[in-house]
């Protein structure tokens, strides 16, 4: 073998091993952190007299707003999802889960119950989240929910209640955590006046 072969082999070889060094390295890991709501109804638990059984159906949630990412309005037209800052599970999820917990402890039904219960409801508790984002502009949490209440007991499943419920919080600081905090004041403003609401009604 010649020298200048050698030193086309030896060349070719370093080459080929800063390609696979290169190619072994891990890529850099995304810094994501991940959140959940914390809202808990602190008032005393009632016993019920009824025997109104509520199916809470998991809510609908406007496209927009259909992300883990925590989404952020920057103006009147222009909103951004924040990539490393994410809820741990959907959104929607989350808010029927809570409410339904809520409810539960409420004392206005005998029984909250899910979709996948096999008991009968009397009565079906509907909601869309229209609304769910930090204002820049404003510093502020905002969330609106739509609901209806079906009774199942009247003729064609009628609607009895229908109230929209839109509220905001003051953002203490930029940090994402205090953004859940205000998600969490917000949520709790609506669940207290949807609880007052169905009281009244049943």
């Amino acid at each position: 073998m010649t020298s200048k072969s050698i030193k086309y082999g030896i060349g070719l070889n370093l080459i080929i091993a800063s390609l696979l060094l290169s190619g072994c390295k891990s890529p850099k890991p995304y810094n994501k952190k991940y959140y959940v709501l914390n809202v808990n109804r602190s008032a005393e638990t009632q016993k019920p007299d009824n025997k109104f059984i509520l199916d809470v159906r998991t809510f609908t949630i406007d496209s927009a707003f259909d992300s883990k990412g925590l989404v952020y309005r920057k103006d009147k037209f222009e909103y951004e999802t924040d990539f490393y800052n994410e809820f741990l599970i959907s959104p929607a999820i989350m808010i029927t889960e809570k409410t339904r917990t809520w409810l539960s402890n409420s004392g206005i039904f005998h029984l909250v119950i899910d979709k996948g219960a096999y008991i009968e409801p009397t009565h079906a508790l509907q909601a869309n989240i229209t609304t769910l984002y930090a204002d820049r502009r404003e510093q502020k949490a905002v969330m609106e929910i739509r609901t209806f209440l079906v009774s199942n007991d009247a003729p064609d499943d009628s609607v009895i209640m229908t109230e929209t419920y839109k509220t905001s919080s003051a953002l203490k600081s930029q940090i994402p955590g205090a953004l859940l905090e205000a998600f969490d004041v917000c949520l709790i403003r609506i669940l207290t006046d949807l609880e007052n609401d169905l009281r009244q009604k049943l």
